[in-house]
């Protein structure tokens, strides 16, 4: 079963307009201490194609990458329909695309070719349903792997339920971090961030057979010894995504969703809050909390972004054929406020339509532009950022014909 992310069928074909041959690439130059450009990952979970956009969502690659590639540079890997894109920037200017479950393999491109340079399987020997991928020196990346492994100790690193250590270069694994378990239940890891020289790591801590969840808990990991150096659980909330640092890297938050079924409804809604957490001692020290029900009515979506320093965007949880519609708000961190920015439309048979607000991206002091990925128009929602503010701006299709919806977003 694939958690938390999407559900991988692999096929030839699609019900929508075929994607564009790849072949374009861009050469952007990026201002200091800003991400280049935008890499958006379009799919409808069977197939996918990849584009690169401005900070601004405009686009300069529509088709950098798809699964209509037969294999990728004559090595073994097509892309499937289940691509991510990590939660930091790349410290080596490379496209990263994570293959999920069915695949796991975690592919480098070259912007300005969109040339696969390298490509590493992380399977080994089961699903281990990669999440994300983090560069944490020149030459080193961790990769945070959900799945379990029932029967392990056949391969190398074949574990599950831990962080591997790559070198890039070769690329190999050279490395397994073993994540803690707690009563029970595996460790789940998800998102990573580096903040201080600590890399931070989500564990969401579902069971086997994705049932039920405990508490979620960071654990803080020391890149250069590769061991654990705390373990500090998220009392009360499940389902949480990465720890989210603020423009200044003073506070950062963590959304958590709660435990959901697999229809998408959740089954406690005082499970799921953001909380924020003070990034000046390690391991962070949390603040204060945001419960969901004040803040929406209604479960959070697990990742957010900040637009101000004190300012966020975020989206709520709905399920599939429910009575609620996907929405995406502001939050005020200090006075609480939220503010509604969208709402998606009701499915044609009525009844919502579940997850449609997938990918955010927010660049105050770079592009000043929030993106959102909205599958229900298939394009990019805009929204300037000026003052602490966003004013919507027109929404813009990636490529030129309606092709796959855009899912996730990052950047290089």
């Amino acid at each position: 079963m694939k958690r938390p992310g999407m559900l991988l069928v692999f096929a030839i074909g699609c019900n929508v307009d075929p994607v564009a041959e790849d072949g374009c690439g861009a050469t952007v130059e990026a201002e200091p201490g800003c991400p280049a450009a935008a890499v958006v990952v379009m799919s409808d979970f069977i197939s996918s194609q990849v584009a690169l956009t401005r900070l601004d969502g405009t686009t300069l690659c529509g088709s950098f990458a798809s699964s209509a590639r037969s294999e990728a540079s004559s090595l073994a890997f097509p892309f499937s329909g289940d691509l991510a894109v990590p939660t930091t920037a790349p410290a080596s200017g490379e496209v990263v695309l994570i293959d999920r479950f069915g695949t796991n393999v975690v592919s480098f491109l070259d912007p300005p070719t969109g040339n696969v340079l390298r490509q590493l399987a992380i399977g080994t020997g089961f699903q281990s349903n990669p999440q994300d991928y983090l560069e944490v020196d020149g030459r080193r990346a961790f990769v945070t792997r959900w799945g379990e492994n029932p029967l392990p100790g056949v391969e190398p690193f074949d574990g599950g339920g831990d962080v591997l250590v790559i070198d890039r270069s070769e690329p190999a694994v050279v490395a397994r971090i073993e994540l803690p378990r707690s009563e029970g239940f595996p460790p789940r890891p998800a998102g990573m961030t580096l903040v201080d020289g600590v890399v931070m790591v989500t564990l969401q801590r579902a069971s086997v057979d994705v049932k039920t969840m405990g508490e979620a808990e960071i654990v803080g990991i020391d890149p250069d010894s590769e061991a654990i150096v705390f373990t500090e659980r998220i009392a009360g909330l499940k389902n949480c995504g990465p720890l989210t640092p603020s423009p200044s890297a003073e506070r950062a938050v963590v959304a958590c969703t709660g435990f959901i079924d697999p229809d998408g409804i959740s089954t406690d809604l005082a499970e799921s809050a953001i909380v924020v957490f003070d990034l000046a001692e390690t391991p962070p020290v949390e603040l204060g909390r945001f419960a969901a029900i004040d803040v929406a009515g209604a479960p959070l979506q697990s990742n957010v972004a900040f637009f101000g320093e004190e300012r966020l965007v975020v989206k709520t949880q709905s399920a599939l054929g429910g009575e609620t519609n996907n929405r995406v708000l502001s939050l005020d961190l200090v006075s609480g406020e939220t503010q509604g920015l969208l709402e998606a439309r009701p499915a044609t048979a009525g009844g919502g339509q579940g997850i449609v607000y997938g990918g955010l991206l927010c660049t105050p002091g770079c592009g000043d532009v929030c993106l959102l990925a909205d599958a229900d128009h298939g394009a990019l929602q805009r929204w300037s950022i000026a003052e602490g503010e966003l004013e919507s701006l027109p929404l813009l299709r990636v490529t030129g014909t309606v092709g796959l919806p855009p899912r996730d977003l990052g950047t290089f």
